[in-house]
């Protein structure tokens, strides 16, 4: 399996991504720079800096050891609960610049982390300094220029001015401050920014055989919206000087929202915050990582496999032939079985078994998972796991087959659910299944089955095979079933179902029972449904449906039974309603109720129990309408969701209440 960390090792195809960050940081035109990179969540924006970094470090004069670039990593993240984030990352920078400097640098570098020493102290007292108050009033000053900004802007503008001001006074009116400055008071002291960024940039500037200083900020989409701007603050105020550049990992929609929150009394004329003109005038190059194109996502999961079952030289093979390929663009696969089978000559067939399921599947994951990285890479590491897991019991989980349904379990919960719940009524391979696949390899729901079991769709013989297998002929039977056929060809007309059911491997001849031991991470079943005989089951599976017919002809058929099993029926189906307010269970136990009058008070009682957070607005009009207004435990419950503050269900409520006053019970 593989770490969920950064990486030094492009296995994405970054190499245009590093080629921009590369030439603009090595540009000394361009000095001083702040680069945004920007890019979602898990898209690899740390592995792009780690891999550039290293890229920097290569550059050397002959036989020196020493780069020519200082390279500073820092995590805003990792020091907000700890210590003044401005005064870390001033302290970070400060000690990798005292590492290349000559003594009489490193005398200036003491002054310059006495002054922010004092910053850090003076900070935890409570008292801000004039630097401090500066840093409140720096984000509107850099938006006072913009004439687009309200008045009032400009009125809070010299406010933050005049308040540095006279915090500056006070600074330079205080002995002990001038003596914590100075060290040992015969220097003269470092009392504000300006001085501070003047002292700064003379030791970078005198640097000895470096070019620039360059700083990688990761993690501040991650931060608090004040640590978020004291970072950009620290950088403008203190940082920003010749030879220095600045690379900030983060996702902007993210970074503009904490700005936005750090200051919500700050709008634009048309009501929107100042994030996206506060992070325009902050960074003078925006690299924007896009997701990955499906053939890169199949390249990139392919080499994932490869790394793992290749040694060390074979991948190195693979990678460097990889990396050619795709010089030529990235519209193709530029590894798979094939192309390994060009590089390795023998390829291990463990790697090919991989190579080959991946293939199957990746269509629908690289499409789901929208092209990010870090997910797919999380889902390979959780499919392995589980395949593992089931090894060390010695229960033997086809890779394929187990890829397949969680990329069913991780894109479409609800659909997989319903998998699972026919797979609870049928021993062995699943007859629904087994007759969605016959629907969707059909390629069109209109192709009806014939006595046989047998299409009358004229290509279906030679897509699947002149003879059908047992489990296929019962999937077809299971179709021809009034109250089941309705039910999975609605489920197999789903756009996102029916492009799975044609992945391969097929399923319908398969005991999937053993994997669903494996990948059931949400599913919502308990000893309540466990112990329901298989045509109770069967209902309760069909009160779930999402065809109207069906569901409601179950419910029918729930109330007609016996006592003792249309109690064990309702208790499970509460159960599974508990367990999942949300699905398919909710709109079966109001129907349930409006059906089966003597199964409201249980199921009120259930409902009640709901947080009203978790009623789904879509479906809770429809338990006003449906179920009987003059009753007690219904008012109860109505009231209960009308009052509460959950988003929403109070207007959802109020409104269908009105609507059945005015007609009546639809």
């Amino acid at each position: 399996m593989w770490a969920d960390n950064e990486t030094e090792v492009d296995l994405l195809g970054f190499d245009f991504l590093v080629d921009t960050l590369f030439v603009a940081l090595t540009e000394p035109r361009l000095l001083p720079l702040t680069v945004g990179l920007l890019g979602d969540w898990g898209s690899g924006k740390s592995s792009l800096m780690r891999i550039t970094r290293q890229e920097l470090l290569k550059i050397r004069d002959g036989e020196d050891s020493r780069s020519r670039y200082v390279c500073v990593e820092f995590s805003p993240w990792q020091y907000e609960d700890y210590d003044d984030v401005k005064v870390a990352l001033m302290t970070t920078v400060l000690d990798a610049v005292d590492a290349r400097a000559d003594p009489d640098q490193q005398e200036q570098v003491t002054r310059l982390r006495r002054f922010t020493q004092g910053l850090g102290r003076w900070g935890r007292r409570g008292g801000r300094v004039a630097v401090a108050t500066a840093q409140a009033a720096a984000p509107l000053a850099l938006l006072a220029v913009d004439p687009s900004m309200a008045p009032q802007v400009l009125d809070v503008t010299k406010a933050g001015v005049n308040a540095a001001a006279g915090e500056a006074n006070k600074l330079l009116e205080d002995p002990k401050a001038k003596q914590t400055l100075s060290g040992n008071g015969t220097a003269e002291a470092i009392t504000d920014a300006g001085r501070f960024r003047a002292e700064f940039a003379k030791v970078v500037t005198t640097l000895e055989d470096v070019d620039a200083v360059v700083v990688f900020i990761d993690d501040l989409d991650r931060c608090l919206p004040e640590t978020v701007v004291d970072t950009f603050e620290a950088i403008r105020l203190f940082l920003n000087t010749p030879k220095t550049a600045y690379v900030l990992a983060a996702n902007q929609a993210v970074v503009e929202s904490a700005i936005d929150s750090r200051y919500p009394q700050l709008r634009r004329p048309d009501g929107a915050g100042i994030g996206a003109d506060y992070l325009e005038k902050m960074l003078q190059l925006k690299v924007a990582i896009p997701p990955l194109s499906a053939p890169e996502a199949d390249t990139y999961v392919n080499l994932l496999l490869a790394e793992l079952r290749l040694h060390d030289q074979q991948f190195a093979k693979v990678l460097a032939e990889t990396r050619r390929r795709r010089e030529a663009g990235n519209l193709r696969v530029a590894f798979n079985v094939g192309v390994a089978g060009a590089i390795l000559g023998d390829v291990p067939p463990d790697l090919v078994r991989d190579l080959n399921w991946a293939a199957s599947i990746a269509e629908v994951l690289g499409g789901g998972l929208r092209g990010n990285p870090r997910q797919l890479k999380r889902f390979l590491n959780n499919l392995l796991l589980k395949h593992r897991s089931a090894q060390r019991r010695k229960i033997a989980l086809d890779l394929p087959v187990l890829a397949k349904l969680m990329v069913l379990e991780e894109q479409h919960f609800s659909d997989f659910q319903r998998l699972f719940d026919w797979q609870l009524v049928s021993p062995g391979p699943i007859p629904e299944l087994a007759a969605a696949e016959s629907i969707a390899r059909a390629g069109s729901t209109a192709a009806e089955p014939d006595d046989e079991g047998e299409s009358s769709h004229p290509d279906e013989g030679e897509a699947s095979g002149a003879r059908r297998s047992p489990a296929a002929k019962r999937g077809r039977r299971a179709a021809q079933q009034p109250q089941v056929a309705e039910e999975v060809r609605a489920w197999a007309d789903k756009t996102h179902v029916r492009a799975w059911l044609r992945l391969e491997p097929p399923l319908g001849e398969v005991d999937l029972g053993p994997y669903f031991t494996y990948s059931r991470d949400k599913l919502a079943f308990g000893v309540a449904v466990t112990r329901l005989l298989p045509h109770l089951q069967e209902l309760l599976t069909r009160a779930q449906t999402e065809v109207a017919g069906v569901r409601r002809l179950a419910c029918d058929e729930i109330g007609k039974l016996p006592d003792d099993e249309r109690v064990q029926l309702v208790e499970a189906l509460v159960e599974v309603l508990a367990r999942r307010p949300g699905g398919p269970a909710f709109l079966a136990a109001i129907e349930l109720a409006e059906r089966a009058p003597d199964t409201l008070s249980a199921i009120c009682d259930a409902l009640m129990r709901i947080p009203p957070e978790a009623v789904p607005r879509g479906q809770a009009g429809s338990a006003v309408l449906r179920l009987p207004a003059d009753n007690p435990m219904v008012s109860t419950l109505l009231d209960r969701w009308e009052n509460s503050d959950a988003p929403g269900l109070k207007g959802v409520i109020s409104t269908a209440r009105q609507a059945q006053r005015r007609g009546g019970r639809r």
